[in-house]
């Protein structure tokens, strides 16, 4: 393609600091290729000094696509493999490359980290099940006092900032805290033992390792060219990370969008793009604001929105493309009316199905969607809810593949040594693990030495010898069988198939082998490798998988996501959903202004996935937190350019709703003939329509008594502007909308 003049700029600028502020739909990867093909054919800079990366899989395949087009060669299959190529990964997939050949390379001693090589990486369920076991068994905590998600995510948060568990005691300022230390401190020495790292350890490791002198050395001298795309979701070792690969050359391009900036609850930190000119003050900055995906009306009301934030960088996209439709906005009278007139347009254009993709806030909005989808027989993806990779029968096979690879790893191995079922009860793993830490053990090495331990009845020792045989024998094939005939191996050895579909239908049955023959499907990509390091390769992408990584595009269905996960995509008709206030912005946002402004640009980016057609959507009653609440209108609705919306039509189904059959009967029973003669004599079929009070909120203060004329007298334990926390009769807590609810001060 032919670059315009501000992309032509950024890919000319080669040998000093550059930011790129990329505006959605710019054609960003097609500058940053043809960038990468002018360094490498006009500048003459060798392949193997260009860094390149990205923050999905998706994006970086596709990256690699394009450069290797571009400069006539092929690709390289993995990472690993070496050839006259630019390096082009993730974050986490090129530092987990740099720690396995500095680990390969260096000793512990020189490294100081007990990071080891064949570690394994941790997800997040492992994760909470090394913080569940600390917690019940070795500080002997209440879960339901101090829930491990919490603790997760203080450790998460920790690791992010750069706070180890030793100066985590400077931080401890509160009972929850201390317990926070105590865990995190265990969770380490747990993470050493078993050679294992969590997905934060990537980054914080790769630092590590980095500030080693001799080793940055290396690295800064091969990738003298840098470039790091979505830098306004960089987070605090991200940052460090470039700026220390960078420091000696000065040769970093950073491309990135402030108003994209969605992710700060993953600790990404949108500064790091906006004072990108205070670390490099010579940089030059070239603003990409032509729009090539989406139509004129899109982008004019996207613009007035993000124009009411305060802190960005300015700029403003424009576009050569038709005007196209105006947004439609669709105004149901409750969510389940929202839901079956998007089911109903999706069913009634010309557009194929997977032209179509709805958004959400929250992935517990999605239920009413999929049963509309369902009532009109369209075929629909959910992409975030059961991910692949979270499917028992797949955790169970990766599950072997890990303790194959790594006979340390405990949670893996706790996972399959009864499972399927081979008598090793609860009692006989307690065991195990008290002879294992007492005696500093493997695994691996106390089951080879199972008839020492005597508290073990010779039921339960005889059993784990049998499994210890079979782990031996799968040890074995792994240095003989590539990664996909070792998973067929598996399944045939433990006769995992009859075990996991014992009991299910045929449909289930087949699904679960589907699944597992998929897994195989994937795994059959590193068949042309060595045997064991097609299974460490494998293990290591596998790991990094995100939910945009299972999206198969080959497939006609509706797609539906929050809007976190659709930043990376694009599509002809997108339909944003629950727009109103307390749901889309949360009710979370509406009292603290930079997280409003995070919500408003959550918008933004919901608005600019669309091309030809934008739906927004919101329902005067919805069912939330188990009650109907009636929300006002999302404030971003009146954010958008009037000239550039428009309402939706929705008469039919107001019509349709005064109907009996409107429903669980209509669903259930349309296009059938029935005479209920007397059937409904004394059934209230009126439509209920809930009052709604114009309460002054400033008039309602925590702690007020208020009263409801179905709950009954109470107190407000929480408010957050308009959203109330109400405690009836010390019994259960609703939450209202204290504006609109029928309440009123006693």
């Amino acid at each position: 393609m032919q670059l315009n003049p501000k992309q032509e700029e950024a890919k000319n600028c080669v040998e000093w600091p550059l930011l790129i502020i990329a505006g959605a739909g710019s054609w960003k990867t097609a500058t940053l290729t043809q960038r990468v093909n002018y360094m490498i054919a006009e500048k003459s800079i060798p392949a193997v000094n260009i860094l390149m990366v990205t923050f999905t899989n998706k994006a970086a395949r596709e990256m690699k696509d394009r450069v290797a087009k571009r400069i006539w060669v092929e690709a390289p299959r993995w990472m690993y493999q070496k050839g006259n190529f630019p390096m082009i990964g993730t974050f986490h997939s090129i530092w987990i490359f740099i720690l396995k050949e500095v680990l390969n390379n260096f000793s512990s001693e020189e490294l100081n980290i007990w990071l080891k090589k064949d570690f394994v990486i941790y997800d997040e369920s492992d994760k909470l099940s090394v913080l569940k076991n600390i917690m019940k068994n070795e500080l002997l905590l209440d879960e339901k006092e101090y829930p491990a998600r919490q603790i997760a995510f203080y450790i998460s948060n920790a690791k992010n900032s750069l706070v180890t568990a030793k100066w985590y005691e400077k931080e401890v300022d509160s009972a929850l805290k201390e317990v926070v230390f105590k865990v995190y401190t265990r969770y380490e020495q747990n993470l050493a033992n078993n050679n294992a790292m969590d997905f934060d350890d990537i980054l914080v490791k790769a630092l590590a390792v980095l500030k080693i002198p001799k080793i940055l050395d290396i690295y800064q001298e091969r990738y003298k060219y840098l470039m790091i795309d979505e830098y306004q979701d960089t987070n605090a070792p991200q940052y460090e990370i470039v700026n220390l690969l960078a420091a000696r050359y000065r040769n970093l391009a950073v491309v990135g969008d402030d108003a994209q900036s969605i992710y700060s609850w993953r600790w990404a930190d949108m500064t790091n793009i906006i004072n990108f000119r205070k670390d490099y003050s010579d940089a030059l900055i070239v603003k990409l604001e032509q729009n090539y995906r989406s139509t004129k009306n899109i982008i004019a009301g996207a613009n007035w929105v993000i124009a009411k934030n305060l802190s960005w960088i300015k700029k403003e996209l424009w576009t050569d493309n038709a005007e196209g439709n105006k947004i439609k906005y669709i105004e149901a009278p409750d969510d389940k009316t929202e839901a079956s007139i998007i089911a109903e347009d999706i069913k009634n254009n010309d557009w194929k199905l997977a032209d179509n993709l709805i958004l959400y806030r929250t992935n517990a909005q999605s239920r009413q969607l999929e049963e509309a989808l369902m009532m009109k027989n369209l075929p629909y993806r959910v992409v975030g809810w059961m991910k692949f990779y979270d499917r028992k029968e797949i955790k169970d096979l990766l599950a072997y593949l890990r303790s194959i690879h790594n006979g340390n790893d405990v949670v893996s191995m706790k996972r399959i040594i009864n499972n399927p079922p081979r008598k090793i009860w609860a009692k006989s793993i307690e065991v195990l693990d008290r002879y294992k830490e007492s005696f500093e053990v493997s695994y691996p090495q106390l089951i080879e030495n199972i008839d020492e331990v005597e508290e073990l009845k010779p039921a339960a020792r005889k059993a784990v010898t049998e499994f210890g045989k079979m782990y031996d024998l799968l040890v074995q094939y792994s240095s003989q069988m590539v990664v996909s005939e070792l998973i067929s191996k598996v399944r045939e050895l433990i006769k995992y198939d009859e075990y996991i579909t014992d009991g299910l239908s045929s449909d289930e049955s087949l699904s679960k082998k589907e699944n597992m023959d998929e897994l195989i499907t994937v795994a059959s990509q590193y068949n042309g490798m060595d045997p064991r390091d097609s299974l460490s390769q494998f293990l290591e992408e596998v790991a990094l998988i995100t939910d945009m990584d299972t999206k198969d595009e080959r497939e006609d269905y509706v797609t539906l996501m929050t809007i976190h996960t659709s930043k990376w995509l694009e599509e002809k008709r997108v339909f944003v959903t629950g727009l109103e206030d307390g749901i889309f912005p949360s009710f979370r946002s509406t009292n603290d202004t930079s997280a409003l402004e995070e919500e408003r640009r959550l918008m933004y980016v919901a608005m600019t996935r669309a091309g030809e057609e934008l739906f927004l959507s919101r329902a005067k009653e919805r069912f939330h937190f188990w009650d109907y609440v009636r929300n006002p209108e999302s404030r971003f609705m009146k954010e958008i350019l009037p000239e550039t919306i428009e309402d939706y039509d929705i008469s039919d189904f107001v019509a349709a709703k005064s109907s009996i059959f409107w429903g669980g009967l209509s669903t259930g029973w349309a296009g059938a003939s029935f005479s209920f003669g007397n059937a409904w004599k004394g059934w209230d079929i009126t439509p209920k329509i809930k009052a709604q009070a114009n309460n002054n909120v400033e008039d309602f203060n925590r702690w007020d008594k208020v009263s409801h004329p179905k709950f009954g007298t109470w107190i407000i334990t929480g408010l957050t502007w308009e959203l109330a926390e109400i405690a009836f009769s010390g019994k259960w807590v609703k939450k209202m909308n204290i504006r609109i609810a029928p309440v009123r001060k006693v």
